[in-house]
Order: structure tokens, then C-alpha cells, then sequence
């Protein structure tokens, strides 16, 4: 019996094996991150450059308000003595204008004012809203001369409350002018038969009573009866 061999394979090489791999990412940037970031960068300069602005116009905002402010001070400061220079004994009838020239300032005026002549503006206004017919009190006590022609009269004067005293006791002097007035009628109101004004003045100091005495001439056809009132009063500073 041959010998039959049973043929071995031949060698055989293996075929190269090819494995699949990954392209390596770019280390750049792609289309579309380049362009986010040059929006990004454009947004941050615009943003910047609006606050930038922003900030510019706050600040001449702020030194233009500062600017009028100023000016409206140096204003004010000007106007003060102008006004307070009014406020005088001689002006005592006008002190419904003074009241309403100061009433209409502005309130950098009206601090001003207080500054240069506070005393005369509490004097303005007590003048303003108290009547100096309500704002004494007056007793009188009159006598004829033998002749009938001449009326001597001791008067005092005292404020006519607690209140109005407290507002007078700020001033040291109080000037008062009054006036004197004759009607057949035991009650001399409406219109007196006959008046006399500035008959007497009078200074009251830090609101206390005070005590005069003035003679007027007199005729017997002006009424049998008279009263004496202060018509005029002004606080000094």
C-alpha cells in the first residue's frame, strides 16, 4: 500500500488587514465659530461704546443741573437784599406786595432770603395774617379842658393774647401808630363821624404793655364819644 500523504496547505501570507480611522479635527476654528466670534466681538465694542456714551450724558446731564443749580443760587443771592432792604417801617402798607414777591420766589430765594433777613420775614408775615386793629388791645382814658377844645388822653396798650405776645416777644421793639375817633353814637364803629390818624405813636418792647399819653385838638360837633385804636404796627429786628 502507497503511502498516500495527505498534501499540506501551502503557507499562505495574510492579507493586510485595513482599519477605518478618524480623520484628526482641525485645530482652527470652523466657518461658523469664526463668525459667532467676530458678532461676539462687535456686540461687546457696540456695548461698550454705548455705555461709554451713556456715561458721557450722565455726566453732562449732572453738570448742567449742577450749572443751573449754581446759577439759580448766585440768582437767588442777588435778589435777597434787594427784598430785604424793603421791609421797612415806611413800607408797612405795602406789606401785602412784600408778602406776595416772597411767596412767588423760588425756594432757592426763599433761602436766601432767610439768610440775609430771616427776622424781617417773620416780620412780613406776622404783619401778613395779624390786623393790627385785632392785635391789641387798647383802654383809653380821655378828659376835656375846660375849654372844650383840646382832648388829653392816657392810653394803654397791651396784646390782645398769649399768642400774639409770643410773636411780638421775638422782636425787641414793636413800633405802633394809632388813631382816634369821635361819633355821637355810644359805639364808634362803621364810619366815625370825625377821625383822626397818627394822633400818637408808641414803641413796645418784646411785646410787654406799654403806656403813653397825647393831647388833640376837639370840637364838640365831632360826637361826645371816641375810640383809640393802633392802625399801624411794626416789629423791629
Amino acid at each position: 500500500m502507497s503511502d498516500n500523504n495527505i498534501p499540506t496547505p501551502e503557507a499562505t501570507t495574510p492579507a493586510p488587514v485595513t482599519v477605518a480611522t478618524k480623520a484628526p479635527k482641525s485645530k482652527g476654528l470652523s466657518i461658523f465659530n469664526r463668525v459667532a466670534l467676530v458678532l461676539l466681538l462687535v456686540l461687546v465694542i457696540a456695548t461698550t461704546t454705548l455705555f461709554a456714551f451713556a456715561v458721557q450724558k450722565t455726566k453732562a446731564e449732572k453738570d448742567m443741573k449742577d450749572e443751573i443749580q449754581t446759577i439759580k443760587e448766585q440768582t437767588a443771592a442777588l435778589a435777597a437784599p434787594a427784598w430785604c432792604e424793603q421791609v421797612t417801617p415806611d413800607n408797612v402798607d405795602k406789606v401785602d406786595e412784600l408778602y406776595s414777591k416772597y411767596d412767588r420766589m423760588s425756594p432757592e430765594a426763599q433761602e436766601s432770603v432767610k439768610k440775609e433777613c430771616k427776622d424781617r420775614v417773620d416780620a412780613v408775615q406776622l404783619l401778613k395774617f395779624q390786623d393790627a386793629k385785632d392785635a391789641f388791645k387798647v383802654e383809653p382814658t380821655c378828659a376835656l379842658d375846660d375849654a372844650q377844645t383840646t382832648l388829653h388822653c392816657s392810653v394803654d396798650i397791651s396784646p390782645v393774647s398769649d399768642t400774639t405776645k409770643t410773636k411780638l416777644e421775638a422782636f425787641p421793639t414793636t413800633d405802633l401808630t394809632l388813631q382816634i375817633s369821635f361819633d355821637d353814637s355810644m359805639f364808634v364803629v362803621g364810619t366815625p363821624d370825625h377821625v383822626i390818624d397818627d394822633v400818637a405813636t408808641a414803641t413796645m418792647t418784646k411785646g410787654e404793655k406799654v403806656s403813653l399819653e397825647f393831647t388833640t385838638p376837639y370840637d364838640p360837633s365831632w360826637g361826645s364819644h371816641y375810640k383809640v385804636a393802633v392802625t399801624k404796627y411794626f416789629p423791629n429786628a
